[in-house]
């Protein structure tokens, strides 16, 4: 592994603590609130877990891709959070669904709907520059 990618590889071990934390409270509110899930050890620890590592792997897959710094500071910094956003809707979904009992075809429309926003996303923002 070259310094370069040494480098985004701990930035972003550094930023996967908000991922964590976003884990840890979402799931919780939904482990928390609802039957559909049992509160054991490997729920209340695995479901974050899991969570965190696909989320700090996603990011620094992303960084070492497309070379973008992913910072709020910087004009790439739009896509952290565009991915933020992401990430919060999916856990508003899931607790719509497993907590309030919404069928799963709102799952469905939700990833439908972030594939075609973030289409219809990218083509705004490369006509803005």
């Amino acid at each position: 592994m070259n310094a370069e990618s040494r480098e985004v590889v701990s930035e972003e071990l550094w930023r996967s603590v908000v991922w964590i934390a976003v884990g840890l409270f979402g799931w919780s509110l939904i482990i928390s609130s609802t039957d559909r899930i049992d509160a054991t050890a490997l729920t209340a620890l695995g479901l974050p877990l899991a969570t965190w590592a696909v989320l700090t792997l996603s990011m620094i897959g992303i960084r070492l891709v497309t070379g973008m710094e992913l910072k709020v500071e910087t004009e790439s910094g739009r896509y952290l959070m565009w991915f933020l956003g992401l990430v919060v809707g999916a856990f508003v979904v899931l607790w719509l669904i497993l907590v309030r009992s919404q069928p799963w075809t709102l799952f469905v429309v939700y990833v439908v709907g972030t594939v075609v926003g973030t289409l219809v996303w990218r083509e705004y923002i490369k006509r803005a520059v």
